[in-house]
């Protein structure tokens, strides 16, 4: 049941600290606001479940001879390799370097909206709501927006689909001409773990990414294709399942983002990259007469240091696609 007890005491503090304009006062509802939205920002960017976001304070950050915010990240040094020699013999010398990338900083902001502050007392639910979801709902949706397209970018360069990324030389992208089944969905997961020509650049698979839409597909498996009684439980109740064959399911209803048909793959964070923040989501609050401005921000990064750590799986593809994405590097990076 909905606690609406202490809701018209917590909205007359509210306004109480806005009536007054003191800088501290706007900042505790600044903090308390930003303090009630973490939980939900965590829950509802799919970015951040797939790079999970670490606070970091000003000593990661990079010295140089620009005021740009990033930090530098390593990559794991490729190995010399071993091989059979005969008794009696010293080994070839191999000179050992490693390699960085950057991880630049950017700010994301929201929308900057405008209340009059008497329309807030006729309210029966906690104010904080109505000052945070849908602004920070809108910021989480640009981070998810930001991530696909640097992933679409490192994905996508190849000279066509099921040809080898131009960067790492293995197969990142793949259509499939049916819908996601027990064979189609086998031979996606095998995008990460199938090395280049060289043996180099293993993955395995650690979280599938795919919209609502999609997910529904995995409904139609039948008893035999799914085996015992999932095929019924999923009838009756949904998709229930958070894993198939071992893989993590994050769906998302951003269908604008992850288009119908599309499957991602991800490596886990410690083979695939890093975001990093400095401020969490903040609102900052402005009262001007019976007004108040609104609007919140977060100043963040990510970056993926691996590049091989994902694939695109598209299903229900009648002929052969073109990429939507272009470029790529020995990283992919982006600021937000």
């Amino acid at each position: 049941m909905k606690d609406t007890q202490n809701i018209p005491l917590l909205n007359s503090s509210v306004l109480d600290a806005l009536d007054k304009g003191t800088e501290s006062g706007l900042n505790k509802v600044a903090q308390v606001a930003s303090d009630y939205t973490r939980t939900q920002i965590r829950e509802d960017s799919f970015a951040f479940k797939i790079l999970p976001p670490e606070k970091i304070d000003n000593s990661r950050l990079r010295r140089d001879l620009t005021e740009d915010l990033g930090v530098i990240e390593n990559i794991e040094p490729d190995s010399p390799g071993a091989k059979w020699v005969p008794l009696e013999t010293v080994p070839d010398g191999e000179y050992i370097t490693g390699s960085r990338y950057l991880i630049p900083f950017a700010r994301v902001l929201t929308r900057k909206m405008t209340k009059d502050i008497d329309e807030l007392r006729t309210y029966d639910y906690d104010i904080r709501k109505i000052l945070t979801d849908n602004s920070i709902k809108d910021g989480l949706a640009k981070i998810d927006e930001k991530f696909i397209q640097t992933v679409n970018s490192i994905v996508f360069n190849a000279d066509g689909e099921g040809q080898p990324n131009k960067v790492t030389g293995k197969v990142q992208w793949k259509d499939f001409e049916g819908r996601i089944d027990r064979e189609t969905w086998t031979e996606a997961s095998k995008l990460l773990p199938r090395p280049n020509a060289d043996g180099k650049f293993v993955g395995r698979n650690y979280i599938a990414l795919m919209n609502d839409v999609t997910a529904r597909d995995i409904l139609k498996l039948n008893r035999i294709e799914v085996g015992g009684d999932l095929a019924q439980k999923n009838w009756v109740e949904g998709l229930t399942t958070d894993t198939i064959e071992g893989i993590k399911i994050v769906t998302t209803i951003k269908s604008t983002i992850v288009p119908e048909n599309y499957v991602y793959f991800f490596a886990e964070p410690s083979f695939l990259g890093h975001c990093y923040y400095l401020t969490d989501w903040t609102m900052f609050l402005k009262k001007e007469a019976f007004f108040i401005e609104f609007f919140s921000y977060w100043l963040g990064g990510f970056g993926f240091g691996n590049v091989a750590g994902m694939a695109l799986a598209r299903f229900n593809q009648t002929g052969g696609g073109s990429g939507s994405g272009s470029g790529g590097a020995d990283s992919g990076s982006d600021s937000l």
